[in-house]
């Protein structure tokens, strides 16, 4: 988990208008490693500086 943000594993992850981007695949502090299944299971970082908000399962993105 990203202290303190509270970024775990699993969560969704959304854009600022709420658009689905995908599952949190795994976190290793910094870049966060997100997975699209919705574009073939690639991979992509988001660099925690990204993130606007973070509730239980979702994350939001500026």
């Amino acid at each position: 988990m990203i202290e303190p943000l509270g970024i775990k594993d699993h969560m969704h992850v959304v854009d600022h208008d709420g658009h689905s981007l995908g599952m949190i695949n795994g976190v290793i502090d910094d870049p966060i490693l997100l997975v699209r299944s919705s574009a073939g299971a690639l991979h992509h970082c988001v660099p925690p500086q990204r993130v606007a908000e973070v509730d239980e399962t979702r994350i939001r993105l500026k």
